[in-house]
């Protein structure tokens, strides 16, 4: 197993909020429903297995790190999510100090072994020396999700090869959300993307004689947009749809923005 397969970006959080230990499994729960991987499992279902693992004996451990786990009916792969609580969270930790890493694992019903070495990799990812102080102070989701992988055992941090990416490409209809779209972009490790001026169909036709009067840019619609063209490791795909959706919500029903995403069968000099 390969834990770059298995951490999922789009269920890291540096901000993660908790008053109590139950709030926190809720909130995780919450926190790994985002992968696509559990989406057909129900919310509640993550939070019940994981309540009934802690109820065996808390995954909280010391040093201000906790591992919950759980086996689920239902899904064929593991799934990783790790959350920062900065200001930390009463977790019922070995040591009764609060809990402030959380790196939480769930895995298909029956797949007993793979479980048992999943929690001794990650244990042990969190025994490196200066882990827990780098995980803390990440400032991104993206640096979160790297810097765990690259104390991993195996180095799991892959280069990102020729066919392993994505080209996504953004209509942006309103300048007003640029700068949340830049925000999200940033928080997700893109720091380079193509930005063309365009105009719509509408404001071209307006101008032709033939079709004057049948359209009309004098009220709010903006006649221009942006053309947005970004080129992303294709797993992190979903985290940043994810992360433009907790924004503007579904994309599917939301005029400000519309995105597709391509292959890339060949890039040079892009």
């Amino acid at each position: 197993m390969n834990l770059a397969d298995i951490v999922k970006l789009e269920c890291c959080e540096i901000d993660f909020r908790a008053t109590d230990k139950n709030d926190a499994l809720t909130n995780l729960a919450a926190l790994l429903k985002r992968s696509r991987e559990l989406r057909n499992i129900d919310q509640k279902t993550i939070y019940d297995a994981l309540k009934a693992r802690e109820d065996i004996g808390s995954t909280g451990f010391s040093k201000g790190i906790a591992i919950p786990h759980c086996q689920l009916e239902g899904i064929k792969n593991f799934i990783i999510s790790i959350a920062i609580c900065k200001k930390g969270v009463n977790y019922d930790s070995l040591d009764n100090k609060k809990t402030r890493i959380f790196v939480t694992i769930i895995g298909p019903a029956g797949a007993k072994s793979d479980h048992l070495k999943l929690l001794a990799a990650t244990s042990h990812v969190l025994k490196e020396p200066d882990v827990i102080d780098n995980l803390l102070h990440t400032s991104t989701k993206i640096a979160l999700y790297e810097e765990f992988l690259r104390n991993s055992e195996n180095n799991i941090k892959k280069a990102v090869k020729k066919g392993n990416e994505k080209l996504i490409i953004m209509i942006v209809k309103d300048d007003n959300i640029m700068q949340d779209i830049t925000e999200t972009f940033v928080e997700y490790g893109i720091e380079e993307s193509t930005i063309i001026e365009t105009q719509q169909m509408e404001n071209l036709l307006s101008k032709v004689p033939l079709f004057l009067g049948f359209f009309n840019f004098t009220g709010d619609k903006n006649p221009h947009s942006k053309l947005v063209l970004v080129k992303i490791p294709k797993d992190h795909i979903n985290a940043v749809i994810k992360g433009l959706e907790d924004i503007f919500g579904d994309l599917d029903s939301f005029s400000g923005l519309s995105l597709m995403v391509l292959d890339l069968f060949m890039s040079k000099g892009f």
